[in-house]
C-alpha cells in the first residue's frame, strides 16, 4: 500500500529545506514569512566566543537582569564586559554630600566578581545624572571652583578606589563637546561657535573640569584604561571637535587612553564610510576605542539626547526587521577590520525590554522576551572572508534584463549590483542576499539614485527578487518578470560553468512552446498549459522514423509525452521561461543524446495552500485535473503515443511532491517517474516493481544529497531501475532542476 504519512512527512521535510535554502518569496525571511522563529544552527556559541579574537563584547545591565536567573545566564554567555546601566553615575551613588549609595552598585561588580567578567565603569563625570550638589554651598549658591574639583576628587577616589578590583576601564567624562558649534556674531564679527557643551561643569570651570577628572581618575587607579565618551561620534564636525579637544588634552599630559564611541544610531545611519573615517581619526590619538553604548533604532533619530521617539506597540515591519540586521552587519564588519583599535564593543542593554530608547523602538540584537533577532545572527555568524572582499569589476548587464537596461548587472563571480531611481525614498532593499537576512540593502547617492552590490557572490542560475521601498513591494524596472512566490517577480541570471545546455543557439532548429487552453470540468473553468513541440513535430516520416523529402509520401510522427511540473509558487509559464525546458531539448535533440518528444508544463493547483495545513495536502484535485482532463485533452489534440510507457511525470519541489502523489496513486498512467528537489520514492513505497521503467530523483549538493543516495540504492537493491543526480553548488533553484532535466531527459523512453 502507498505509505501517505510517509509522503507527507517527506513534504514537510522539503518545504523545511525550501526554506532553508532561501528560496526567497520577500524581503524579509522565509521563516519570518512562515511563522517561524530562526532556528539557530550553534546554540553552544556566544557572541563572546565569536568575537574572542577580535575584541570584547559588553551589555549594560540594570538590576532585574542582575536578580533573574536566566537573564544572569544570557548575560554569562553572550558577554565578556559589562558596563552598570545607571547604578555607577554620580547621581545614583552620591545623592547627597556625605551621603553614599553603594548597594546597586556593588550587585552588578558582585556579579562581575562571581562570573569573571570584567567590568567597564560608567560614569565619572557628566552633564545629567551627576551630583548636581558638588555645584553650591549649603545655601545654595554656586561654589568655586576649587571647592568644586574638591568635591570632584573626593568622589572619583572613592568610587574608583572601592571598583578597583573588578573595573578595567572608566568612562571619566561623558559628553562634553557641543552638538552644534554653530558660529555667532559678537561685536558685529563673525567668531567660531563653542566646541564644548555649556554645562554647568563648564561654565565653572572652561575645559579644565574634564582633564581635572582624567587627572583625579588616573591618582586613584593608575592601570585602569580612561576614556572620554560621547554620542554622534561619527558627525564629522562633532568627530572633529572631539578629536581637537582629545589632543589639545594629551598635548598637556592629560591620561586620556581611549575614546569611547557610543553608537546611538539609527537604521538609516550613520553611513559606513563616517564610522571608518571616525575610527580612523580616533587611532591617531588612541590605542584604545570602545563602542560603548551601542543600540540601532527604527527611525530616523541618533545620539544620546534623551528626548526621542520611543515607537508605537506594534508588529515590526519586516522590511525594518532587514534594515536594522543590515546596519547591525555593516556596523560589525568595520569594527572587524579596525580590532587593532576597537578593544570593547557593548550594546546598550540587554534586551529590547529594558533599553532606554524604549521597547517599541527594537534596537537591540534581543527582543523583549530575550529571543535572538535576526541581527543577532548577521553579528555572530559572519564571514570573516567578506570582511574585506571586492568584487571583480567586470559587471556585465544581466541576461534578463529589458531591452535597454543595463541595471541590474552581475559579474563573473557572482555578485550582483543594483540601481534604483527613488530620491524621495528612505529605504530600498533588494529581496537578494546572503543567509537568509532578508536582501541586500540599497544606500542612496546625493542624487537620489540607489545602489548597491549583494554581499558576496550568489549561487550561480536563476534567482526571483523584488523591491521594497518604504515597506511596499515592487518589480525591478530593469529586467522582465517572472512567475514566482505567487506572484510575477523580477528575475536575474548569475552565470554558471556549463550554462551552454541551455542557451538559445543560432546554429540548430528549434521547437515551440504554445500556450494551451483546455476545458476542465472538475474546476468548472478552461485551464492552460504550455507545450512545447520538437522541432520535427508535424513533418512526414517514413516507416522507421526517419524524414522523406518533400513530396514523398510518409507518417506523422508521434511522440512521448513528460508532463513537468513547476514548484509551489510558480504557475505553467515557470518552466519554459525560467526553466528554459524548451532550449534544453532543442540542444539535446540537435547534439544526437535525446529522441525528441513533447514536454506538457500546467498549472498543479499549488498556490492555494496555505503553510500549516501542509499536512492536508493530497493532491487530489490535481490529480483529476491531469490525469481525467489534461492527459485525454493531449491525447485527442496532439500527435503522442498514448500510452503509460510513453509518458513520463516529474516535477520540482512541490511539483516533485505532486509527482510521487499521482504516480503511486496512478501507476497505471505514467511509466517513467522524476522528483526533482522533491523528495524520494523508497521500496516499500512501490506495490510493483514493474509498474515503473526509471524513477529519477535529483537535488542540489546543498540540498539533500544523502537522501537521494540512499534512495536511489535502496531502489536499485530491490531490483528498481533508479538514477540519482545532484546539482553541484546549487541549493533549492531553477539550475539544480535545468541541470535535472538535462540528465533525465536522454533516459526517458528507452
Amino acid at each position: 500500500m502507498i505509505n501517505y504519512f510517509k509522503t507527507i512527512t517527506e513534504m514537510k521535510q522539503t518545504f523545511r529545506t525550501l526554506c532553508a535554502t532561501m528560496l526567497v518569496l520577500s524581503a524579509m525571511p522565509l521563516w519570518a514569512q512562515w511563522g517561524r522563529g530562526p532556528v539557530d544552527p550553534h546554540p553552544e556559541l556566544g557572541l563572546k566566543d565569536a568575537y574572542k579574537d577580535y575584541f570584547l563584547i559588553g551589555v549594560a545591565l540594570n538590576q532585574r537582569n542582575v536578580s533573574n536567573d536566566e537573564q544572569q545566564q544570557l548575560a554569562i554567555k553572550e558577554f565578556s564586559s559589562i558596563t552598570a546601566e545607571n547604578d555607577m553615575k554620580p547621581g545614583e551613588l552620591h545623592p547627597k554630600e556625605g551621603v553614599w549609595d553603594f548597594s546597586k552598585a556593588d550587585k552588578i561588580a558582585d556579579f562581575c566578581r562571581k562570573n569573571g567578567i570584567k567590568l567597564r565603569g560608567h560614569c565619572l563625570c557628566w552633564h545629567s545624572q551627576f551630583a548636581d550638589w558638588m555645584f553650591t554651598d549649603k545655601k545654595g549658591r554656586e561654589v568655586k571652583k576649587e571647592v568644586f574639583y574638591k568635591r570632584l576628587r573626593d568622589h572619583i577616589h572613592t568610587v574608583v578606589n572601592r571598583y578597583k578590583d573588578v573595573v578595567y576601564a572608566w568612562d571619566v567624562v561623558n559628553e562634553a563637546m557641543s552638538d552644534n558649534a554653530r558660529p555667532q556674531f559678537v561685536d558685529g564679527k563673525m567668531v567660531p561657535g563653542n566646541p564644548y557643551r555649556e554645562s554647568r561643569h563648564y561654565k565653572l570651570c572652561g575645559d579644565e573640569f574634564i582633564a581635572k577628572a582624567f587627572q583625579f581618575a588616573h591618582e586613584a587607579d593608575p592601570n585602569a584604561l580612561l576614556f572620554y565618551n560621547d554620542y554622534n561620534e561619527c558627525d564629522p564636525g562633532k568627530r572633529d571637535r572631539i578629536y581637537n579637544m582629545v589632543k589639545k588634552m594629551q598635548d598637556a599630559g592629560v591620561p586620556i587612553h581611549g575614546i569611547g564611541m557610543q553608537g546611538h544610531y539609527n537604521v538609516y545611519g550613520p553611513s559606513e564610510e563616517d564610522i571608518d573615517a571616525a575610527i580612523t581619526k580616533y587611532s591617531e590619538l588612541v590605542k584604545h576605542i570602545h563602542v560603548t553604548e551601542l543600540d540601532i533604532r527604527m527611525n530616523t533619530e541618533m545620539g544620546g539626547q534623551l528626548r526621542f521617539s520611543r515607537g508605537e506597540a506594534k508588529p515590526v515591519p519586516g522590511y525594518m526587521n532587514t534594515l536594522l540586521t543590515d546596519q547591525y552587519n555593516r556596523i560589525f564588519k568595520i569594527l572587524r577590520r579596525h580590532k587593532d583599535v576597537i578593544d570593547c564593543v557593548t550594546f546598550w542593554n540587554l534586551g529590547d525590554r529594558d533599553s532606554w530608547l524604549g521597547v517599541n523602538n527594537h534596537p537591540l540584537p534581543f527582543d523583549e522576551q530575550y529571543k535572538k533577532k535576526p541581527a543577532y545572527f548577521a553579528i555572530r555568524d559572519f564571514d570573516a572572508a567578506l570582511d574585506n572582499a571586492q568584487p571583480k569589476e567586470d559587471f556585465v548587464s544581466n541576461p534578463c534584463n529589458q531591452p535597454g537596461q543595463h541595471y541590474p548587472m552581475i559579474n563573473s563571480e557572482g555578485y550582483a549590483r543594483f540601481r534604483v531611481e527613488a530620491p524621495d525614498a528612505k529605504s530600498v532593499i533588494v529581496s537578494l542576499g546572503l543567509g537568509g537576512r532578508g536582501g541586500t540593502v540599497l544606500r542612496k547617492d546625493k542624487d537620489g539614485i540607489w545602489t548597491g552590490t549583494t554581499e558576496g557572490p550568489m549561487d550561480p542560475g536563476f534567482h526571483y527578487y523584488h523591491l521594497t521601498i518604504d515597506g511596499g513591494t515592487f518589480n525591478d524596472p530593469g529586467t522582465h518578470n517572472y512567475f514566482g512566490s505567487c506572484r510575477w517577480e523580477s528575475g536575474i541570471e548569475i552565470p554558471a560553468p556549463d550554462q551552454d545546455f541551455f542557451q538559445c543557439r543560432q546554429d540548430i532548429p528549434h521547437g515551440t512552446i504554445t500556450e494551451v487552453l483546455y476545458p476542465s470540468a472538475s474546476t468548472g473553468q478552461m485551464q492552460t498549459a504550455m507545450v512545447y513541440l520538437p522541432p520535427t513535430y508535424g513533418k512526414l516520416v517514413d516507416k522507421k522514423g526517419r524524414p522523406v523529402k518533400a513530396g514523398k509520401k510518409g507518417l506523422q510522427e508521434r511522440f512521448p509525452v513528460l508532463y513537468l511540473q513547476h514548484g509551489w509558487g510558480e504557475h505553467e509559464t515557470s518552466w519554459s521561461r525560467q526553466g528554459h525546458a524548451g532550449l534544453i531539448m532543442d540542444n539535446l535533440i540537435a547534439e544526437g543524446k535525446i529522441q525528441p518528444f513533447i514536454i506538457v508544463m500546467a498549472y498543479g493547483l499549488t498556490n492555494d495552500i496555505k503553510f500549516g495545513t501542509i499536512g492536508q495536502f493530497t493532491a487530489k484535485e490535481f490529480e483529476t485535473l491531469l490525469v481525467d482532463e489534461l492527459v485525454p485533452f493531449i491525447d485527442a489534440n496532439y500527435l503522442t503515443k498514448a500510452d503509460k510507457w510513453s509518458r513520463a511525470m516529474a516535477g520540482l519541489s512541490m511539483g516533485g511532491v505532486e509527482t510521487k502523489l499521482i504516480t503511486l496513486r496512478r501507476p497505471e498512467v505514467f511509466g517513467y517517474w522524476g522528483l526533482l528537489s522533491g523528495g524520494t520514492y523508497m521500496p516499500d513505497d512501490i506495490k510493483d516493481a514493474s509498474a515503473v521503467r526509471l524513477i529519477f530523483e535529483s537535488t542540489g549538493s546543498k540540498e539533500n544529497p544523502d537522501g537521494i543516495n540512499k534512495s536511489v540504492e535502496a531502489l536499485k537493491a530491490a531490483g528498481i531501475n533508479a538514477v540519482g543526480h545532484v546539482s553541484d553548488g546549487t541549493a533549492h533553484e531553477f539550475l539544480t532542476w535545468r541541470r535535472a532535466l538535462h540528465e533525465m531527459a536522454p533516459l526517458l523512453f528507452k
